[in-house]
């Protein structure tokens, strides 16, 4: 692992700790394959049953990192979809896919790839003061890592409408009110909360851990697969339009975009 990611495993739990607090825990494609090549350890690691994804500093993830934003503008489409989710989706999906429960500990803000990285996983635990935010449709495209799939059967239509269509963030406590977390408590009693909840569920038999999580999976997502597949696709058209690049300006020039 790098600097950047930091892992830890206790009490067959293990620990995935993004380690980028001086730009919010933001994304780029080689962090992100840093971040799926751990996923992919403690999977195969018979030590772990159960793995914790959490953010240093003041946030989980700010999502894409505005350096990485700005060169999405002069990448084509094909290179979008070729280069880019790769990690993106991939990241999304090594943990949805992962035959072990993943634990979001979201310490702060969970906003764009962030928000959609906390969604895929399988439990949330949040601080009171976090909040989750689908920023997508700010920068004129749509959330592209299985949330619009996902967020509709966790909080149901009209909720995910909000945070996809409007933006709308979702704290702690309405967060753990419409289903999205499944527990609230004060930032300072995180860290301690998370560890009970994983090593609770490590204590369960790991095999039936295992064949739950894909039995739930595929009473959901019967067409998941073909929705990550448009959503990308449908995603580096708009990355590559003039709404993108607008709102990357404007966001460089601290300004309201001209849509």
């Amino acid at each position: 692992m790098t600097d950047d990611l930091i892992t830890l495993i206790k009490n067959r739990v293990g620990y995935i700790t993004f380690n980028r607090s001086k730009v919010l825990n933001s994304f780029t494609p080689e962090f992100l394959g840093t971040l799926i090549a751990a996923i992919h350890a403690f999977e195969k690691n018979d030590e772990v049953r159960v793995i914790v994804l959490t953010g240093t500093g003041k946030a989980f993830s700010s999502g894409g990192d505005k350096a990485f934003l700005n060169a999405l503008t002069k990448m084509t489409p094909l290179e979008i979809r070729t280069t880019v989710y790769t990690y993106f989706g991939g990241a999304a999906k090594a943990i949805k896919l992962c035959t072990k429960p993943i634990v979001a500990s979201v310490n702060g803000p969970a906003v764009g790839a962030g928000c959609e990285i906390a969604v895929a996983c399988d439990f949330r635990i949040v601080a009171r003061e976090a909040f989750f935010c689908e920023s997508w449709i700010d920068l004129g495209i749509i959330p592209p890592l299985g949330g619009m799939f996902l967020l509709p059967r966790l909080i149901g239509l009209g909720r995910a409408s909000d945070m996809v269509m409007r933006g709308v963030r979702v704290y702690g406590e309405e967060a753990a009110a419409i289903g999205l977390a499944n527990q609230v408590v004060d930032l300072e009693s995180l860290e301690q909360a998370t560890c009970e909840f994983a090593e609770d569920l490590a204590r369960k038999a790991p095999m039936a851990l295992s064949v739950a999580k894909e039995g739930l999976r595929r009473g959901l997502e019967s067409t998941i697969d073909s929705e990550w597949g448009f959503n990308v696709y449908a995603q580096s058209v708009l990355l590559n339009g003039p709404d993108f690049e607008e709102a990357v300006q404007a966001m460089e020039q601290k300004r309201a975009p001209n849509f």
